[in-house]
């Protein structure tokens, strides 16, 4: 390693006396066989890890080098790439038709937070369906079993006739700069933020929310959705507040329970009750129950609004609703969320049930016996 060291530097200074930057260098890691040579891979990656993060340099490597001569070499070539991305490196010669390497990359992506590649890992294995097979099989059942799960495969596509509003789409698809773009061009020609919020963002959560429910949706593109719509919900909030009334139509407490990390549905809740007249103490996610119980007391609640996302989580709304009545607060308990049904509202004795935004307002104008919500 220290002899390549050498190398690098001798060509970097070089290269710099010649008017080049880092920017114009790539240093090949020069795999060799593993076959051949028990150390090639860990050789390999110490040098990309040593340009990488010492010097700043891109690298490049041969990948397929690394197995020849040994068998199923597929195997190899995709467990050296990982290993490779997660080292540090730029760019690989790689064979891209290769199913288990290619999905192998977008996987590690995905494990490595680089941008966005959540989003195109889910995108890349709903578009190739992948077999997982253990034990002994034949070539024959294999490829049945093929046949069977794409012949079975759903169609995980957002067909764009079904709404054509440009702003909807862009909620769908998680495109957070697009959604700014597009509210702040519907607020220019004079369209009002509620409409916004009605005709295009709750109706496109809710879409994103049922392809969830099928299983055509993740929880990454829930969650790159929920936040394109919310960097649109940031722009109209300001120009909603201007309309709203000093008068108050009662205070309510809302929170996503504690080991539940997402805001999900919660943030949207929020703003509707805001917009139709109540005082909203947001106290975000993960919110332990005492906290909301005794935000709830201390400020004198009318209602209590609580959002999971989980079914792990779902039960610490019974412990919010337990600690209420031991505790003797006089709100009352709405709640909701992906995982969250009437039949459980009942079940752990909250008074309210609220399948969306929309419904939540008019779960708490009957829970507080206002007819006018």
């Amino acid at each position: 390693m220290e002899e390549k060291k050498e190398i690098i530097h001798t060509i970097l200074e070089a290269a710099q006396k010649h008017g080049l930057s880092k920017e114009d260098i790539i240093v090949d890691g020069l795999v060799a066989t593993v076959g051949a040579n028990k150390k090639a891979a860990i050789e390999t990656l110490e040098t990309v890890s040593y340009c990488k993060n010492e010097l700043g340099l891109a690298t490049a490597c041969g990948l397929s080098n690394i197995s020849f001569g040994l068998p199923e070499r597929m195997f190899v070539n995709s467990a050296f790439m990982a290993m490779a991305i997660q080292a540090g490196l730029t760019m690989a010669i790689a064979n891209p038709v290769q199913e288990l390497l290619m999905h192998a990359v977008y996987a590690a992506d995905l494990l490595m937070n680089k941008p966005e590649g959540d989003i195109r890992y889910i995108e890349r294995v709903s578009e190739k369906k992948v077999t997982v097979v253990t034990g002994d099989v034949s070539a024959e059942a294999l490829s049945a079993a093929g046949k069977k799960a794409d012949d079975g495969k759903k169609d995980g596509s957002i067909k764009e006739g079904e709404n054509r509003d440009p702003l909807f789409l862009a909620v769908v698809k998680g495109r957070k700069e697009k959604v700014i773009e597009l509210v702040g061009q519907k607020l220019a020609e004079g369209k009002e933020a509620q409409s916004i919020i009605d005709e295009s963002l709750i109706p496109a959560i809710s879409h994103v929310g049922v392809l969830f429910e099928k299983q055509v949706y993740y929880l990454p593109q829930l969650i790159s959705s929920a936040e394109a719509m919310e960097s649109g919900i940031e722009i109209l909030e300001p120009v909603l507040a201007e309309g709203r009334t000093g008068k108050s139509l009662g205070t309510v407490v809302i929170a996503t329970v504690e080991h539940d990390i997402h805001d999900i549905g919660k943030n949207l809740v929020a703003l509707m009750l805001k917009n139709y007249g109540y005082h909203v103490i947001d106290l975000g996610k993960d919110v332990p129950a005492e906290e909301i119980i005794e935000t709830a007391k201390r400020e004198d609640a009318d209602l209590i609004g609580l959002s999971a996302l989980m079914t792990t989580t779902m039960m610490e709304m019974k412990k919010v609703v337990e600690l209420r009545n031991k505790e003797k607060v006089r709100a009352k308990i709405m709640i909701g969320g992906a995982v969250i049904t009437q039949s459980f509202a009942d079940e752990i004795g909250a008074e309210g049930y609220s399948k969306d935004a929309k419904e939540a307002v008019e779960v708490a104008g009957k829970l507080l016996e206002r007819k006018d919500c």
